[in-house]
């Protein structure tokens, strides 16, 4: 079933960067902040897609190299949610945002977590790849993988931290929602044979980063001038 349930979530993804796309393209933002939330998207659709087609490919030196990428995607990816967060605490109205040394802060950030996860994961990780088969699914993972390493739950961190800003400046709960649930998810284990519940968690974040973005720029575009 785990086949499906990756397929699925990939399709969405993909349906996700499409409407990304165009809305940064009628919008002409595609050097703004929000962008970022495109290429994670588009990571995570590449990720889960790699996982679905892990059967079809079969297991030898094609998947291993396009699994290694899987990693690399996540590396770079991911940290770039910090970036978000900066987008939408200034779309929010948070004074302090709009401050210099605060986008000094997320870059910093950024670039910082990125070079501790291909440095201190990424790069172990590639060279060890070893192959699985769970649920019906054909994948690589890295050996000695466990839990969400410190890069994941930084992000996490700053993204409740923000999603608490908007909750209280606007009422607009979904992006606490979303980084909630991502962090309940990790720490209570439900009674069904999948292992794709932690995949569906960071769709439902997605969704969340992304309805607030739109959300926050429609209220920015409805403040009369």
């Amino acid at each position: 079933m785990d086949v499906w349930i990756y397929s699925v979530l990939t399709l969405v993804y993909l349906i996700l960067v499409i409407r990304m796309g165009v809305d940064l393209t009628q919008r002409k933002q595609w050097l703004a902040y929000s962008s970022f939330q495109l290429f994670v998207a588009f990571s995570l659709a590449y990720d889960n897609g790699i996982i679905a087609l892990g059967n079809l490919i079969g297991e030898g030196e094609l998947l291993i190299v396009l699994s290694s990428l899987r990693f690399w995607l996540h590396a770079f990816a991911t940290p770039t949610l910090i970036l978000v967060g900066y987008h939408i605490l200034r779309s929010s109205g948070a004074k302090f945002a709009n401050r210099s040394i605060t986008s000094v802060v997320a870059w910093l950030i950024t670039l910082g977590l990125v070079i501790y996860q291909i440095v201190g994961f990424t790069l172990s990780e590639v060279q060890n790849l070893k192959v699985i088969e769970e649920y019906g699914v054909l994948r690589y993972m890295a050996e000695g993988h466990g839990g969400p390493p410190m890069m994941v739950i930084i992000v996490g961190l700053v993204l409740l931290f923000v999603s608490l800003i908007v909750l209280f400046k606007h009422k607009w709960v979904w992006l606490f929602v979303g980084t909630a649930l991502l962090f309940v998810g990790q720490l209570i284990s439900l009674p069904v044979e999948t292992g794709t519940l932690t995949n569906v968690y960071e769709l439902i974040l997605i969704l969340s980063i992304w309805r607030t973005t739109t959300f926050l720029k429609n209220s920015t575009d409805r403040r009369p001038r």
